[in-house]
């Protein structure tokens, strides 16, 4: 009842913050944390509560989710937007779903942040818009030197990635179980949704798009979840999580990993994005496909959860999760992995479109016209030094080893590079 549950709302200038102390609730295992608003008040179920909380102001109908969680103190926050004023002559305008199979509409559930490089308000943009949008940001966040100085790293030591040795799968934890069964447990009712999809091909796209995201964040992060980066990695990456696209084709989705996988980690590297596509399609040969893929959506769960990108589990990564458990045809999906694979080497081999080979080439020829430069100037010293050196030298033995240069062959591995494109 809602005499158990003790709550307080505090009023901003754009939202409402709604925080509830919820001392009997397990909030680590606990997924069904959402706010149903209507605009005078919002409601909250989560047995053993159910609560009518009235707010300061009026607000933004629909849902909201958790903004943070204090885990020590058991207490949610919420962020509920205040209403907003619809302009009369805009009544005409469309409105565009968005999120898993189109499951939502009307504006986010969320106060996006410069940082995230999100689409704010896809309702408002068709889906070749987003589209058009989102490979205008990648230009734009498109860095030159970034990218290049990565490029000649990787020749020299990989970035210090180990790509030839990802960690063998393991089977799915009791405690990544049970989170399956709750999010699945949600929308128990609603499984018609997930069973009679009819374009399952958009769907798997989107599906395929996300793993690769997930895979390039573990690959770079030592198969680990970090804290720090890795829901950035995951939502940058992920054209489908950071702009609400669907592909039309194959091509068009690894042509969107390989640009966004070099625009916007840490690591960017045309290399990395290949061993990823590598890795995917190895999983995806395998058996245990199914459960390698609900990994792989638990990983990015647990990225979002405790993040600004919280929200993003509710629009794609939960319904996901679903889809994989009720409703993945797996026969749709080793149709376009086989696409994938057959794609794979010219979409590798092609331009970026960001003009990067010539930047490359520059910095190659910079780099080596540096580098004799240097050879030159102390070739000219060490002469200098000779000659005024005593002949007692010679008396040194010939057999003495030279200490090895750690750095001896980074020349000629630069010098025998070869620029893809």
């Amino acid at each position: 009842m809602e005499d158990n549950l003790s709550f307080r709302t505090v009023l901003e200038c754009n939202h409402i913050d709604v925080l509830l102390d919820l001392p009997e609730l397990d909030l680590e295992h606990e997924s069904n944390l959402v706010l149903d608003v209507f605009p005078n008040e919002c409601t909250f179920t989560a047995a053993p509560y159910h609560a009518r909380i009235p707010l300061p102001q009026p607000a933004q109908p629909g849902k909201a989710y958790p903004e943070s969680i204090d885990y020590e103190k058991n207490t949610v926050t919420f962020r509920v937007p205040l209403e907003v004023k619809t302009k009369a002559v805009d009544n005409d305008t469309p409105s565009y779903p968005y999120g898993f199979c189109h499951f939502y509409s009307g504006p986010l559930a969320l106060e996006t942040s410069q940082e995230l490089k999100v689409l704010p308000n896809p309702q408002e943009c068709s889906f070749s818009q987003r589209l058009e949008i989102k490979e205008a940001a990648e230009k734009s966040d498109f860095s030159a030197e970034h990218y290049g100085m990565d490029y000649i790293q990787f020749s020299i030591d990989q970035l210090g990635l180990d790509l030839d040795n990802f960690p063998a799968p393991s089977k799915l934890t009791a405690d990544q179980s049970y989170r399956i069964r709750v999010i699945v447990g949600e929308k128990v009712r609603e499984q018609e949704s997930y069973t009679s999809i009819e374009d399952h091909r958009v769907v798997l796209l989107a599906l395929i798009d996300i793993l690769l995201a997930a895979v390039y964040d573990q690959l770079t992060n030592s198969n680990e979840l970090n804290e720090a980066n890795s829901h950035i990695n995951i939502h940058r990456i992920s054209g489908t999580l950071a702009y609400f696209v669907e592909y039309d084709s194959v091509e068009q989705m690894l042509r969107s990993f390989y640009r966004r996988s070099c625009t916007y980690p840490y690591y960017r590297n045309k290399d990395i994005a290949l061993a990823c596509v590598k890795q995917m399609l190895h999983r995806m040969s395998s058996e245990d496909r199914k459960q390698w893929i609900q990994q792989q959506l638990i990983h990015t769960y647990e990225a979002f959860k405790r993040t600004d990108c919280a929200v993003l589990n509710h629009y794609y990564i939960k319904d996901f999760i679903r889809y994989v458990e009720l409703g993945l045809n797996e026969q749709t999906l080793l149709q376009c992995v086989e696409e994938v694979e057959k794609l794979l080497p010219g979409i590798h081999q092609a331009s970026l479109g960001f003009g990067e080979e010539s930047l490359l080439q520059k910095l190659l020829h910079d780099i080596m016209g540096q580098e004799e430069s240097d050879s030159t100037d102390s070739d000219d010293y060490e002469s200098s030094e000779e000659d005024s050196e005593e002949s007692d030298s010679d008396n040194e033995s010939v057999g003495t080893d030279t200490d090895a240069n750690p750095n001896e062959n980074v020349l000629e591995k630069l010098m025998n590079l070869k620029l893809s494109g």
